[in-house]
């Protein structure tokens, strides 16, 4: 018997502690998207992920991505295709290479002369000012074909 008592002590040790320490609600919606909010059980006033205003939906937040080849020969000219969701339509986009090209349009073209690593790095910014920057993306050039 107190073996049972035990063993039933520790799986509501167990339960309670689960339980205190964070509640994980998952909200998918049509199978593209998928919010993981995770909340500490804290009932005190001051706690911010209590307060609702402090809570941004997803669609709200502005996310930024690139698409590119990231491997050119020198002079093969490469492709840098940009996407922007959330935020406020309509969006700035802004490319800064390392060789020192800037190129603001959302896709542009573009060739390096010389064989390297060339970082670059990508800013959005939308309507009401807000900016997102993805960065540490680069290309690597190898010498000239042929």
């Amino acid at each position: 018997m107190a073996g049972g008592l035990s063993k039933m002590a520790l799986i509501f040790v167990g339960i309670g502690i689960a339980a205190g320490i964070g509640i994980t609600l998952v909200v998918v919606n049509s199978q593209t998207q998928g919010m993981v909010f995770q909340r500490v059980v804290d009932e005190s006033e001051d706690n911010p992920l209590l307060n609702p205003s402090n809570l941004k939906s997803y669609e709200e937040l502005l996310r930024v991505g690139a698409h590119y080849k990231s491997t050119l020969a020198a002079g093969e000219e490469g492709f840098f295709n940009a996407g922007a969701k959330g935020g406020k339509e309509p969006y700035a986009f802004e490319w800064k290479f390392s060789d020192g090209a800037v190129m603001n349009a959302q896709n542009v073209t573009r060739s390096f002369d010389s064989p390297g690593r060339y970082t670059f790095d990508l800013t959005v910014t939308d309507a009401n000012g807000k900016q997102d920057k993805s960065t540490a993306m680069y290309v690597e050039v190898g010498p000239k074909d042929g």
